[in-house]
């Protein structure tokens, strides 16, 4: 094993422990997990390959979460014709809390209804807000916690290269 292998994977046991993420095994947990969507309709977002997608984990009693959703809701409007979409799911107990918050802000983003003992569990989230970015081929490029203004531009520019690098492959 060289040197640039071992330090790579040291650093991806480094960043699993300090995060408590396993990036492969959680990426097949996001896509394969069955979620329900806030008009009841199921899906997957394995359905959504091809595409970059940024997975918000959200609750109606997060004040940070509640700062950032119209941020994302105005990245989704802006990537949707790109290939990026921005998924949000609540982790609400009661749905019609997280219902109720969606009406109020007339959130367009694709939600779901999952509450605290679906896939945030499954995950053991680290943080919430917690957000993972998905490449186009499903795997997370980036976990980011918190709704600061440092975070939220994390995510941004990493979808924005996403969508970059995929238009200049679709290019040549």
């Amino acid at each position: 094993m060289d040197l640039i292998t071992r330090t790579l994977g040291a650093l991806a046991i480094v960043a699993a422990a300090t995060t408590g993420v396993v990036a492969g095994d959680d990426a097949t947990q996001l896509l394969d997990y069955e979620l329900a969507r806030i008009d009841g309709e199921s899906h997957t977002l394995a359905a959504d390959a091809g595409e970059v997608v940024v997975v918000n984990f959200w609750a109606s009693w997060c004040p940070p979460c509640l700062e950032e959703l119209p941020t994302l809701d105005a990245w989704h409007d802006e990537w949707s014709s790109r290939g990026a979409r921005v998924a949000a799911i609540s982790i609400d107990r009661d749905e019609r809390k997280a219902r109720r918050f969606v009406e109020k802000t007339g959130l367009d983003l694709d939600l779901y209804l999952d509450g605290p003992d679906g896939l945030a569990r499954e995950l053991d989230l680290p943080f919430l807000p917690c957000t993972y970015v998905l490449d186009q081929d499903g795997e997370i490029v980036l976990v980011s916690g918190g709704s600061t203004e440092q975070e939220l531009e994390r995510v941004r520019r990493t979808v924005e290269g996403l969508l970059d690098s995929n238009a200049g492959d679709a290019a040549r």
